[in-house]
């Protein structure tokens, strides 16, 4: 159910648009530029990359069954695009109180949730162990990243392991507390300490009536909200804070972030693609996914201020993102780059063309 309302969502926001495989794209965090622009300029962020390991054939199983139940309709067959149904909007407004949609914020805390919560598994276990003197144990988490943290971690508090365990005790039954009882149960059944194994996710799955990857995406969601609370409150939740990864993600693409660095010593976008041997549409993609990160970059540069004008009007005439029909209501010397540029600053509420 929560998969399908993730679904349902993001279709409804794609207000038939993007076809299904943008929203199969978005859910498992595809590295494109155009799923990246797509997050930004639909709102839908929260649910990128939620759930890297989506298997494209079930998503397309669950499509096939939104079918069957009338919940979406086709608006084109060729590119098959669709949009709720007066079902399917009916079903998002009689399960919103039920589904965690509002706890997602994947663009933000997708890949940090992951370390953190393989830091505290891995953490969790091998502290309980040591605390009661058993140092042999097969590890919950398999990562040379995480294990070396975890040594480490253990280092700085290996004097006082009563202490710790203590205070990560209080943090964690206050911070769940703040959770619906089913989801911090999940939480916390899902943990490993000494002589405790953690349930594995189809037991849990079995017993709260869930499909395992609606018991995967009840944990993730629990995961992106405490991490929020935590980075809302720090002093309080200190111990967990310092589990969190420290180090703000990458945004921007290994190419993309190439590409920028010769934008700031001047070169143009031709001089670019010859020196780094690769099409100019490409280091197009590059400008445009820098743009979206960066809302100060200087459009002017690219686009001028009378063009963005014209844009502008055609995207408000159209109202909506598709470029071909924004791209039919402009002069022929303003390209597909120049718009995709500008609905990226309106993206980034960005005032433009003043």
């Amino acid at each position: 159910m929560i998969l399908k309302g993730i679904i349902l969502s993001s279709i409804h926001r794609l207000k038939g648009e993007r076809s299904t495989s943008a929203t199969y794209y978005i859910i498992a965090g595809r590295k494109s530029i155009q799923t990246v622009q797509d997050i930004h300029m639909y709102g839908l962020k929260q649910f990128y990359s939620i759930y890297p390991k989506l298997i494209k054939s079930y998503f397309d199983k669950v499509i096939y069954e939104l079918k069957k139940e009338q919940l979406i309709e086709i608006t084109d067959d060729n590119k098959e695009t669709y949009i709720l149904s007066s079902i399917g909007l009916q079903w998002l407004r009689d399960h919103k109180s039920i589904l965690p949609l509002s706890y997602y914020s994947g663009m933000q805390n997708g890949e940090s949730s992951r370390v953190f919560w393989s830091r505290l598994q891995l953490l969790i276990q091998t502290i309980t162990n040591v605390h009661k003197n058993e140092f042999h144990f097969i590890p919950v988490v398999e990562d040379k990243a995480i294990e070396t943290w975890v040594k480490l971690y253990y280092q700085r508090i290996k004097l006082d392991t009563s202490s710790f365990l203590q205070q990560l005790y209080e943090e964690l039954q206050e911070v769940l507390q703040k959770l619906p009882t089913y989801m911090a149960e999940i939480f916390v059944d899902r943990l490993t300490s000494f002589k405790d194994y953690g349930k594995s996710v189809h037991q849990l799955a079995s017993s709260h009536y869930l499909t395992t990857i609606d018991l995967e995406l009840t944990l993730i969601a629990a995961l992106h909200r405490i991490i929020n609370i935590i980075q809302s409150y720090k002093q309080t939740y200190s111990l967990l804070n310092d589990i969190i990864q420290t180090t703000e993600p990458r945004r921007l693409s290994n190419t993309a972030i190439t590409t920028y660095q010769y934008l700031l010593k001047g070169f143009s976008i031709e001089e670019i693609a010859k020196r780094r041997k690769l099409r100019v549409n490409t280091i197009y993609d590059h400008v445009v996914e820098i743009a979206l990160h960066d809302s100060a970059f200087p459009i002017d540069a690219y686009v001028s201020k009378y063009d963005q004008k014209i844009i502008v009007r055609a995207y408000n005439e159209v109202d909506v993102y598709k470029l071909k029909l924004i791209k039919q209501k402009v002069p022929e010397h303003i390209t597909y780059f120049h718009i995709r540029l500008v609905l990226t600053m309106l993206t980034n509420t960005q005032k433009v063309g003043d």
